[in-house]
């Protein structure tokens, strides 16, 4: 038989379960994303805030998440925060099985990680902006939140976009780990296949191949939203139009 014909779709290849590990990774890492986003500013708003607790608790947050191996936050988000929260729901319901699925536990530690980093990404963008918007935006009548809305915001975007595109990068390569909690990814799907195949240059390759075309199209993307995101703005001020 061509060895090909093993990533073909249907009876005998392993084309659908890839294309269904695809699915499932684009899935996490399109979850995950946004909610790394929101706590990368909850992130940057606690380690900048005038009071000391909640600047420790930011910053102990920052530095642990980025000092851990994801794989080592992942397993004990998945084994051991799981055997806690039973423990605890067992207490008040003791017929009661909780249980966390792989894909939760995935999107909840590549989140934390993920924001860890990206808290780094939004203070940046906060210091190229400058505190001299938010004083120009209060001298013209603005609140606080509108000021962020239509004033910071817009800059701040621009200058974060190419930190949150290499965190998308890293984000769509970190999906990988799940298949050490059996979430059928494209990793998994692969493994599973070179178990029964015993072909694993043929499905590394794939997935490999896989993996490079989703990183070339996230940098295409990345390019037109930067493109985007510099219009208005002068090429010497950089100043919005």
């Amino acid at each position: 038989m061509d060895i090909l014909s093993l990533l073909v779709i249907g009876p005998g290849g392993w084309g659908d379960e890839i294309l269904w590990g695809l699915c499932v990774t684009l899935a996490l890492a399109l979850a995950t994303f946004p909610v790394a986003i929101v706590l990368s500013f909850a992130i940057h708003c606690a380690r900048s805030s005038s009071l000391a607790p909640v600047r420790i608790v930011g910053q102990a947050y920052a530095t642990v998440f980025k000092s851990l191996p994801e794989i080592l936050t992942l397993l004990i988000l998945y084994y051991q925060a799981q055997a806690v929260l039973s423990w605890l729901v067992r207490r008040f319901l003791p017929q009661a099985d909780l249980s966390i699925s792989p894909f939760f536990a995935g999107l909840v530690a590549l989140s934390l990680v993920i924001s860890a980093y990206g808290s780094e990404v939004v203070r940046a963008a906060m210091n190229a902006v400058g505190k001299g918007q938010f004083e120009a935006a209060a001298a013209l009548g603005l609140s606080r939140a509108r000021s962020f809305h239509k004033v910071i915001l817009p800059q701040l975007w621009r200058h974060a976009l190419p930190g949150f595109g290499n965190l998308w990068v890293i984000l769509l390569k970190d999906t990988s780990l799940v298949s050490v909690i059996a979430l059928s990814d494209l990793t998994h799907v692969a493994v599973i296949a070179i178990n029964t195949t015993r072909e694993p240059f043929l499905f590394y390759l794939a997935i490999g191949t896989i993996y490079v075309g989703l990183v070339t199209l996230s940098s295409l993307v990345q390019k037109v939203l930067e493109g985007r995101a510099a219009r208005g703005f002068t090429a010497a001020g950089g100043q919005h139009a």
